[in-house]
């Protein structure tokens, strides 16, 4: 009966050993347990902060290509006044073009009906008249500066007067009005002149002015020209010639 005593008092203390599995798993059964609401408060105070980051990181991505967008969009949009811009510019310049052709095909074609009239009318017998065909430059551009053309030897030191045509053609130029003045010294300070007006404005048109005056004979052999206005700045062109003289 002793033996078996102290075999029961040996198990019994195994069992109540802490280090025992068995002790282990009892007590286990009796601890209270962690609460679920307690985890979850746990985790959630963990992670909001990472959330709350990750959203403030995606609002700005968000705001980012949002901009990006939109400076697309404006310079698409600048591009495409660009191309207009351009587009009319080009058509402006096509259309001031054939302006210009045209003009000089018209004036040349003045010219050369003037210059034959002045041949036909020489030709006749009964006219005191010599057609001539002799350029004297061009306007002045601005200015009160006169400038002196001298009249060459093809026309004679007897000629009583001189027929003289001058021309002035404005584009798309800046400038205002201008008048030109062609003039000749009949006896000391005196002259004899005629006028021409003309108007330089930025349009994309072109106008033109011209006129044939006899003149005096000077003694001096001398064309005057001179322009009042200020200088054209732009597309213009001018001439002065003599065409005939008697």
């Amino acid at each position: 009966m002793r033996g078996v005593g102290r075999i029961g008092v040996a198990i019994f203390i195994m069992t109540l050993t802490p280090g025992c599995a068995f002790y282990q798993s009892l007590i286990a059964r009796f601890r209270p347990a962690t609460p679920e609401s307690q985890v979850s408060s746990t985790i959630q105070s963990t992670l909001e902060p990472k959330l709350d980051a990750m959203d403030n990181r995606l609002d700005r991505i968000e705001q980012m290509l949002t901009d990006v967008r939109e400076q697309g969009r404006q310079q698409q949009i600048q591009e495409a006044r660009s191309q207009q811009s351009l587009a009319g510019l080009q058509q402006e310049a096509r259309s001031t073009r054939v302006a210009v052709i045209s003009l000089r095909k018209l004036l040349a074609t003045q010219h050369s009906n003037l210059v034959a009239r002045l041949r036909e009318t020489a030709a006749e017998p009964s006219a005191d008249f010599w057609a001539v065909d002799i350029p004297m430059g061009t306007l002045p551009n601005g200015g009160q500066n006169h400038q002196v053309r001298r009249i060459p030897a093809q026309v004679p030191d007897n000629a009583r007067e001189i027929l003289v045509y001058a021309q002035v053609a404005t584009g798309y130029v800046k400038g205002g009005p201008h008048r030109f003045r062609i003039s000749v010294r009949v006896q000391g300070d005196r002259e004899a002149a005629f006028y021409l007006y003309a108007v330089g404005l930025p349009q994309p048109s072109w106008a033109y002015n011209s006129d044939n005056v006899w003149l005096p004979m000077p003694q001096d052999r001398q064309i005057i020209v001179r322009t009042e206005g200020e200088p054209f700045f732009g597309d213009w062109n001018s001439e002065v010639r003599i065409v005939g003289y008697r």
